[in-house]
C-alpha cells in the first residue's frame, strides 16, 4: 500500500494507489480485500464508497495545494461537505475500484471536487466534495 497526506490506514485507507495525476484531476485504485483477506467484506457498501472520493479528494487536495504554493510542504484541509451522492451497485470482494477526482473550482479556502467510482468500467458512485483549505477551527 502507498502512503498518501491523509491520516487513515489499514484497514480504513481505500487507495491503493495512485495511477495517474494531471493537472486539476486524479486517478487513484483501491484492491479490495479477497474473502480470504483478514479484512473482507461480501459486498462493499456504498458509504465506502463515499469514503473512497473522500479520501481521494483529501489526498490530491493535499499535494495539489503543496505544488500550487511551491513551496513543496503538504497543506491541511478539513473535509466540508459531500454532496449529490449517486450510486449504483456495489463492487464484490476481489474488484478493483477506480476513483476519480476532479478540481472543479475554488472560491477562496473552499475548494470542489467532482468525484466517481468506477468498477470494470461502470460507474458505481459520484459526488461533489468540497474541502477547505487549513486546519479545523480556522488555524492554517
Amino acid at each position: 500500500m502507498a502512503t498518501f497526506p491523509i491520516p487513515h490506514r489499514e484497514p480504513f485507507l481505500f487507495l491503493s494507489r495512485l495511477e495517474a495525476r494531471d493537472g486539476d484531476e486524479a486517478i487513484f485504485a483501491y484492491d479490495m480485500p479477497r474473502h480470504s483477506d483478514s479484512f473482507s467484506l461480501k459486498m462493499f457498501p456504498s458509504l465506502l464508497m463515499v469514503e473512497a472520493m473522500a479520501q481521494a479528494a483529501a489526498a490530491f487536495h493535499g499535494v495539489r495545494l503543496a505544488e500550487d504554493e511551491g513551496d513543496g510542504k503538504e497543506e491541511t484541509g478539513v473535509l466540508a461537505s459531500v454532496d449529490k451522492v449517486r450510486t449504483s451497485g456495489r463492487p464484490r470482494p476481489g474488484d478493483t475500484l477506480t476513483i476519480k477526482v476532479k478540481r472543479r473550482k475554488q472560491f477562496g479556502p473552499m475548494v470542489l471536487l467532482d468525484g466517481e467510482v468506477w468498477v470494470s468500467h461502470r460507474l458505481a458512485a459520484s459526488a461533489e466534495i468540497y474541502v477547505r483549505r487549513g486546519a479545523p477551527g480556522g488555524a492554517a
